[in-house]
C-alpha cells in the first residue's frame, strides 16, 4: 500500500467513524417504534428504503425540512410532523427528526425570542402589524388575543426565515463534504487500479504465466 494509499484509506475510515458517533444520537430502524404516535407507522417505515438514504438528495431535503420545522412555533407536534414530511418529501428520517430535538424547553425561549425579532422587523417592513392587528380585533375586541395573534405571526415569519437559512448553510456543508468524499473515494479507486495494472505487469507475473 501506497503513503497516498494509506492517507486516503485513513481519512475515509475516519469519516466512518464519525458518521457512526453522528447516527447514535439520532433516531434509527432499530428505536423508531420508541416514538410517541409514530410508533404505529414503525414497520412501514422500516421497509420504505429513502427513508434510510444518506444519499444527496434524500438529505438536503431532510435538512431543509428539518430546520423549517425546528424553528416554526409547534412545539408538541413537531415529531409527527416530521415524520409526515420525511414521507411527503422523500426525506432522511433520522435527521429530520433528529433536527426536532434542537428546540426543547430549555432551547424554545431563545430560538422564539430571536424569531420574534426577524418577523417583527419584516412584518414592520412591509406593514403589516396592523392588519394583523385589526384580524384580531374583529374576532375579539380583548387585548390579549389581539397581540397573541401578532406575536404568534412573528415568531411563524421569523422561524420560516431561520429554518431556511438554516437548511441552506447545513444543506451546503453536506454537499461539500459528500463531494470531498466521493473525490476521496474515486482517488482511491484509481490508485488500486493503477497497483493493480503494475502488479500484473510485473516482470515476476509474467514469469509466472510463461
Amino acid at each position: 500500500m501506497t503513503a497516498d494509499e494509506a492517507r486516503l484509506k485513513a481519512e475515509h475510515f475516519s469519516r466512518i467513524r464519525r458518521l457512526k458517533r453522528l447516527l447514535r444520537i439520532l433516531p434509527r430502524k432499530s428505536n423508531v417504534h420508541t416514538y410517541p404516535i409514530i410508533r404505529v407507522f414503525a414497520a412501514t417505515a422500516r421497509k420504505t428504503p429513502f427513508l434510510w438514504s444518506f444519499k444527496v438528495p434524500e438529505v438536503v431535503k431532510a435538512l431543509y425540512a428539518g430546520c423549517i420545522l425546528t424553528f416554526l412555533p409547534l412545539l408538541g407536534v413537531q415529531i409527527p410532523l416530521a415524520f409526515g414530511a420525511a414521507f411527503l418529501f422523500r426525506a432522511n428520517l433520522p435527521i429530520i427528526l433528529g433536527l426536532q430535538f434542537l428546540s426543547t424547553p430549555f432551547t424554545v425561549p431563545f430560538i422564539y425570542t430571536a424569531a420574534y425579532f426577524i418577523g417583527d422587523f419584516l412584518l414592520s417592513v412591509f406593514g403589516s402589524e396592523a392588519a394583523i392587528v385589526e384580524a384580531g380585533t374583529i374576532a375579539t375586541e380583548a387585548g390579549f388575543l389581539q397581540k397573541s395573534a401578532y406575536w404568534y405571526a412573528a415568531i411563524s415569519l421569523g422561524g420560516l426565515v431561520i429554518g431556511y437559512f438554516s437548511g441552506f448553510v447545513s444543506s451546503l456543508i453536506y454537499r461539500v463534504t459528500a463531494i470531498r468524499a466521493s473525490r476521496a473515494m474515486a482517488r482511491m479507486r484509481k490508485l488500486q487500479s493503477k497497483r493493480a495494472k503494475t502488479s500484473s505487469g510485473s516482470p515476476s507475473h509474467i514469469h509466472k504465466s510463461s
